[in-house]
């Protein structure tokens, strides 16, 4: 290949590894932005897995450390989480101004929402607006809600069967790659990618360990782990990993486990879907 034709690919390269540069840079400003204008502030009611037996009245709470920042509550969301961890957002339940100084509590009524379904696990996202700086969103944590106090034998068998992992917000994270039966080549990097939904609690990644399960047997065995650390996690995060030589069986399938952990001081697990090591 001619220089000339060399030129343009090297300006190429460059450009890219500079705006990687600018994009880690720019990342790291507004994280900086959000730790001084959103640090200090929190959601503490609902607490965790509170029932409530009158959606009319849900009380919400957001507590502040004061410093000079001014802050005001200027919206909460409500979302719905159903059995599997899928959460929805329902609609706007609350909006308004209220200044917060150190502490600012808030009746919602979730029955704005027309086609509310009960019982249910629900969780609301508030929005803070600084006067002098970019707006935060909390999380409350999951909480619960039944039609009544003297629900019907099938309503309460329902709210029994409510997911506890859902409760301490473990949900809202998929790992999507590899995929479901992908096979993938031992000795050969390929990339783990992790996906968070933006109504879940995961904030961090802590580890990634890779299992191997016997498909007739079904026991499992720890491969190695993969990757640990503390690595904060928005949207996607993918990660790239080795498996060295297996011994190739088409009755033996592999998966990831994922911890993280939450805005709330949970530990959470995920895992994969299987997938197939080739020599």
């Amino acid at each position: 290949m001619k220089f000339s034709q060399l030129l343009p690919l090297a300006l190429v390269i460059i450009a890219l590894a500079v705006t990687l540069v600018q994009a880690d840079k720019l990342q790291d400003e507004i994280d900086a932005a959000l730790k001084k204008f959103c640090s200090g502030i929190a959601v503490t009611a609902p607490t965790k897995s509170q029932t409530f037996t009158n959606a009319k009245k849900i009380k919400v709470t957001v507590t502040r450390k004061p410093n000079a920042q001014a802050k005001v509550i200027n919206g909460v969301d409500a979302y719905s989480i159903n059995s599997k961890g899928k959460a929805t957002y329902l609609q706007t339940v609350w909006k308004g101004s209220y200044k917060l100084n150190t502490k600012a509590s808030l009746t919602v009524d979730l029955t704005k929402y027309k086609k509310l379904k009960l019982p249910g696990q629900f969780e609301f996202r508030v929005w803070v607006h600084n006067t002098a700086g970019p707006d935060c969103t909390l999380m409350s944590k999951v909480f619960k809600v039944k039609s009544s106090s003297h629900s019907n034998a099938v309503e309460e068998e329902e709210f029994q069967n409510l997911n506890g992992d859902i409760d301490r917000g473990c949900f809202g994270v998929d790992l999507t790659k590899p995929t479901i039966g992908e096979h993938v080549s031992a000795g050969s990097p390929f990339t783990v990618q992790i996906q968070r939904d933006s109504a879940a609690h995961t904030d961090s990644i802590q580890s990634l360990e890779l299992y191997k399960i016997d498909i007739k047997t079904r026991n499992s065995e720890k491969v190695q782990e993969s990757w640990s650390g503390n690595q904060s996690i928005a949207q996607m995060l993918n990660i790239k990993d080795t498996i060295p030589s297996v011994d190739a069986s088409d009755d033996v399938a592999y998966y990831y486990k994922l911890v993280s952990g939450t805005q709330h001081d949970e530990t959470c697990e995920f895992f994969s879907h299987p997938f197939y090591v080739d020599n």
